[in-house]
């Protein structure tokens, strides 16, 4: 098994590696409420050769050891699981980087070049007054929280595409060849998501399969940790997690329904969370997301079976967030409407009272365009 303890010893040289125009290593920019600090970035800024390769099996990535200015490193390669259906997942959270010089010319161009491809959703764009992620500038793209940012960070912009906004996505293909063979972006962080509305693969299942040491990495178990109320279940909802974000892979799998505000509903999601901390997260990942979640802990996720539709999750959580702010509202204003049957002496009158021209923020979820699965 390779560790980094060992790296310097080793002198077999069977393969190469990405290398940078500059020869330095970057860093990696920090994801919007990601706590990591800034990593090394490999993949793309390697200055050296790769001289040995080696994949553990049911680890779902193989490694190589790089030489970086002398010293050896591990570098992970997430492998697909090539049997999962390439569908069987969504991608539900992206950050990618690049080289970016800035004028308002080559903001414009970005700009409608990405709006044209990845919809006019995104071409509402809004200066933030003020930088991010160690950017001096940034942008929001559109209504779903998109955000571009750009300014410092050794010339380099950062797109910013949270889950509302990847749900909207209408060719992944298209998207890619955009920005990984024109603008020569580099991922730093991908979220792969897959639903089980059913509840067949629990998060008790995922601890049990953790225990049986199914998410074991070539023989070293990961850690693992739990949020919510284990010791007695209350129908809020509980998270496992495997894994740490600090190490560039970790697993949650976390009882959604319950989340967005039903007791007791059964629907659970999995979600792989890769960043380039001493990994490469290769962009086969937008169009193969089931394959590299299936792949990512193959004996415990290796499951994944049925196409995933975006357009169902959305419903699914529309439906589930309605009806908590119903029955929450039949609670707390049920007895009021009593009484205004009574002042205002019909139904219509109440409701002419009462609406207002907006929607609950819970409820207000991606226009999908037509065509998006």
């Amino acid at each position: 098994m390779l560790t980094n303890k060992n790296l310097n010893s080793s002198k077999a040289r069977d393969g190469g590696a990405d290398v940078s125009a500059t020869g330095r290593t970057e860093r990696t920019p920090r994801a919007p409420g990601d706590d990591t600090a800034a990593q090394a970035t490999p993949g793309v800024v390697i200055p050296g050769e790769s001289f040995h390769t080696e994949e553990i099996p049911n680890s779902g990535e193989r490694y190589s050891l790089v030489n970086i200015a002398g010293r050896g490193r591990v570098i992970a390669h997430p492998l697909p699981l090539s049997e999962s259906p390439a569908e069987g997942a969504i991608t539900d959270y992206l950050n990618c980087s690049f080289p970016f010089s800035v004028s308002d010319k080559a903001l414009r161009s970005f700009f409608a070049d990405f709006a044209r491809i990845a919809g006019q959703q995104f071409a509402q764009v809004e200066s933030r007054a003020k930088g991010m992620n160690g950017y001096q500038r940034s942008f929001e793209l559109g209504p779903n929280d998109a955000k571009f940012c750009c300014g410092g960070q050794n010339s380099t912009a950062l797109l910013v595409l949270p889950g509302k906004a990847c749900h909207t996505i209408p060719d992944w293909a298209a998207l890619t060849e955009l920005l990984r063979d024109r603008y020569k972006a580099r991922i730093t962080r991908w979220d792969g998501a897959l639903d089980d509305f059913e509840g067949i693969h629990s998060v008790d299942w995922a601890v049990a399969k953790y225990r049986e040491g199914d998410f074991s990495n070539g023989g070293n178990k990961p850690s693992c940790n739990q949020r919510g109320n284990w010791i007695e279940p209350d129908g809020s909802g509980r998270t496992f997690y495997v894994g740490k974000r600090q190490n560039g892979k970790m697993l949650r799998v976390y009882e959604k329904g319950m989340q967005l505000g039903a007791p007791w509903h059964p629907w659970v999601r999995w979600e792989i969370e890769l960043h380039n901390v001493d990994r490469v997260v290769p962009w086969d990942v937008l169009l193969k997301p089931g394959q590299y979640l299936a792949g990512s802990y193959p004996k415990a996720t290796g499951w994944v079976m049925d196409e995933m539709s975006r357009v169902q999750t959305l419903k699914k959580e529309g439906q589930i967030s309605y009806d908590h702010l119903v029955h929450y509202a039949s609670t707390a204003y049920g007895p009021l409407l009593n009484v205004m049957m009574d002042v205002e002496g019909s139904p219509e009158q109440i409701v002419e009272r009462l609406r207002r021209d907006s929607v609950p923020k819970r409820l207000r979820l991606p226009n999908v365009p037509d065509g998006v699965k």
